[in-house]
């Protein structure tokens, strides 16, 4: 063991095998802060200034990007548990205090790193405005600070999961490099599975936003806007601007899957390390993956090397398969529920005849229609259109009000004239004979039940006693 320990330089005496990491994979995890950080600030621009949340959708988004990359933890759990530096020190631990002491401790020292970086990157995203010649997109203030500790919180709690499951995953593959590939391939795929919305585009993701708290990056957001205490005014808003709907119950329901499935995953982990224990003792300083031997080892010595390794190689491939089976279950499961919504988001609730229908000139003319409730997560968007088919016995010039209300006819009935003209829109005026072929519509956002269009049509003079006109009317529910 001498040979190894020596050839790592680390911040203690590499003889006593006690080194907590190597100055070697300090340096690699500086680098890798660096680009973790990067790549959020980079990428996440700061939102718009008409809105009062602005710094905390902006610091959440930035913050959760470490989350969908993952970068930073699979690279910390890697040279932790993986590197050669740290191999000793497991083996030290192990014959000292257990390989479950061991374990726990290096997952402690994960967790460790983790944190203190997600404690500093927070920080830096909040002080990130406040830096000359970076762009910012709405007025900067210490007010904003008080959103810092649900970020924070938030960040921290994202950190504790994500490390778990990275250490998880570094010892069953028990090398670094593959485990950084691995575990940011499947962070990311994750991510934008469940819906990257990190910009305000309202609906880009309405046909994976049920599957958000699949990825740690949407836990986190979802996570630091509860802990801020900000309500939204509607679950619509809450999609437009953070892609997804949540509550308080879902969050505490994924944060126990989550940690139940760490908590099984850190089992399986410290059986690994014993395996892997076992591994490194008889390879002392040689390269676990190197073809060629040195001379001046023996052929019996050669033998178990080759067994080692065929063995180390049967439970990397496994543990990928297992991951990537688990990743394209979820590419194929994505792609069928977007692909049956994408399928069936229009049901025609009202359509009039293809000769069109008569509706009277002077009265309120109503169409009661029962909506069903939309697939959880999707909000429904109801339409109400006219076309003008024939004047009818109509005068000269009309005018057109139109309206589609979450209520039924009875309550509509129930109404006082004033109160129903306020709930309506004047959609257009027309002159005969500029019609037939005008039409127009209204619609009405995230209802669900009895609602009722209205259309009333007034006119310039003293219509005809049943003066009427021939319109196409239809009533559509669209669902996003």
């Amino acid at each position: 063991m001498g040979e190894f320990l020596q050839s790592d330089h680390s911040l203690k005496n590499d003889e006593s095998g006690n080194s907590l990491i190597s100055r070697r994979d300090i340096y690699i995890l500086f680098v890798g802060g660096i680009v973790s950080a990067s790549i959020g600030l980079i990428l996440v621009r700061p939102i718009g200034s008409g809105l009062d949340f602005a710094q905390l959708l902006y610091s959440v988004n930035t913050v959760s990007m470490v989350f969908a990359t993952g970068l930073f933890s699979f690279l910390t759990a890697g040279l932790l548990f993986s590197s050669r530096a740290s191999r000793f020190y497991l083996l030290n631990k192990i014959n000292e205090a257990g390989t479950k002491r061991a374990f726990l401790l290096r997952v402690l020292h994960t967790l460790a790193f983790t944190c203190i970086f997600s404690i500093f990157f927070t920080i830096i995203v909040f002080l990130y405005p406040f830096i000359p010649l970076t762009l910012n997109y709405y007025p900067i203030s210490l007010n904003h600070f008080v959103f810092f500790p649900a970020v924070l919180g938030a960040a921290l709690v994202g950190s504790v999961l994500l490390a778990l499951i990275a250490s998880s995953l570094a010892t069953f593959i028990d090398d670094s490099r593959l485990c950084v590939v691995l575990g940011c391939a499947s962070t990311l795929l994750i991510s934008f599975l469940a819906g990257w919305n990190t910009t305000l585009n309202p609906w880009q993701y309405s046909l994976t936003r049920n599957l958000a708290f699949l990825s740690p990056h949407n836990i986190v957001r979802a996570l630091a806007i509860q802990l801020s205490g900000y309500q939204f005014e509607s679950a619509e808003n809450m999609v437009k601007y953070v892609g997804f709907t949540f509550s308080a119950e879902g969050i505490i329901i994924a944060l126990l899957l989550l940690g139940s499935i760490s908590i099984v995953l850190l089992i399986l982990g410290q059986r690994s390390l014993i395996k892997n224990s076992r591994r490194w003792e008889p390879l002392g300083s040689m390269n676990l993956d190197c073809e060629i031997w040195p001379e001046s080892v023996s052929p019996e010595k050669s033998q178990k090397i080759a067994r080692i390794r065929r063995g180390l190689r049967i439970q990397r491939g496994l543990t990928t398969m297992v991951i990537a089976g688990l990743l394209v279950s979820m590419m194929i499961g994505s792609s069928v529920y977007g692909t049956y919504l994408a399928n069936a988001p229009r049901s025609i609730l009202y359509v009039s005849p293809d000769e069109g229908e008569r509706v009277s000139v002077g009265f309120w003319n109503i169409f009661e229609v029962d909506v069903c409730s939309p697939y959880h997560g999707l909000f429904n968007y109801l339409t109400f259109t006219f076309n003008m088919v024939t004047w009818g016995n109509a005068s000269d010039t009309l005018r057109f009000y139109l309206g589609i209300l979450k209520m039924d006819s009875t309550e509509f009935n129930a109404l006082n004239e004033a109160s129903r003209l306020e709930m309506v829109y004047n959609i257009c005026n027309a002159t005969k004979p500029a019609l037939p072929g005008v039409g127009t519509g209204i619609s009405l956002e995230d209802s669900y039940g009895s609602c009722v269009g209205v259309l009333l049509i007034t006119a310039d003079a003293n219509p005809l006693e049943n003066s009427y006109i021939e319109v196409s009317l239809l009533i559509v529910q669209n669902v996003f």
